[in-house]
């Protein structure tokens, strides 16, 4: 049993963010690409992550981490909005890879800064700019549900997925710092896979509509992971975490009303 201890909470991750991403595929494909943003802008890989390396690592070191996800979460801007306008200009491959190779160039001169609240919250705030101003003019989503997904392969893969991916953030912790852990655990993993598990679903076009409303949805996940960093050197890990976590429900639930508004008017 002690040879498995120190692997315990990794394994215990991996399961809990694979049933969490199956969950939230599930609500996704059945509601749409709004519901989908929604869903995967929440903390699905990045959330477990700090959960786990705060097992393994003190107050100060999950700031530094969180403040390195925040200053990172402009570069998830960079990837939506490149994803956004290539979509239909590419196929999966090509236009996923292009974005994501946006992520990394973006992310590389990022972890090359030192990062402070204010900065990192003026980058964050250049960024989404730039994504609204380059996204203004996307059509209105289709209001017809989509139909559930019968692939019975596809959510076992990406459960499986986002699971490694989050174990691997926690292994490389070890070696990393703060900041380039920060980064990791905000790579774009879950909005990656459910670009590649729905655009066959639902079509190039409407899933630039995802990857637009990803974008007002990860604003909430920037104002997460600012709390986290403010508030973990003054209150703690457990309470810090959840007060983060609350102000991303706040945001999501916010964002979710103006949907239901809009739809009525």
């Amino acid at each position: 049993m002690d040879t498995l201890d120190p692997f315990l909470p990794i394994l215990v991750k991996a399961a809990t963010t694979a049933g969490v991403v199956v969950v939230a595929s599930r609500l996704a494909e059945r509601f749409g690409p709004f519901w989908g943003a929604l869903i995967a802008a929440l903390p699905v890989s990045a959330g477990p992550a700090y959960v786990f390396l705060a097992l393994q690592h003190d107050a100060a070191f999950l700031a530094g981490s969180a403040l390195g996800s925040y200053a990172a979460n402009a570069a998830t801007a960079l990837f939506l909005l490149a994803y956004a306008r290539l979509a239909t200009r590419f196929g999966l491959a090509g236009s996923l890879g292009l974005a994501l190779l946006a992520w990394g160039a973006a992310a590389g001169m990022i972890g090359s800064i030192t990062w402070t609240p204010l900065t990192a919250t003026l980058l964050n705030v250049a960024g989404f700019a730039l994504g609204f101003a380059a996204l203004r003019n996307l059509p209105p989503a289709p209001p017809a549900p989509m139909a559930p997904l019968r692939r019975k392969r596809d959510l076992p893969l990406r459960a499986a997925t986002v699971a490694a991916f989050v174990v691997l953030v926690v292994l490389a912790s070890r070696a990393l710092g703060p900041q380039a852990t920060g980064m990791a655990a905000v790579f774009p993993i879950s909005l990656s896979s459910l670009i590649v598990i729905l655009r066959p679903r639902i079509g190039a076009a409407a899933s630039t509509l995802l990857a637009g409303s990803a974008l007002k949805a990860m604003i909430g996940f920037g104002l997460m992971l600012l709390v986290l960093h403010l508030a973990l050197p003054r209150i703690g890990v457990a309470p810090a975490m959840l007060l983060g976590l609350a102000v991303q429900l706040a945001w999501s639930l916010a964002l979710l009303a103006r949907q239901r508004r809009n739809a009525r008017g």
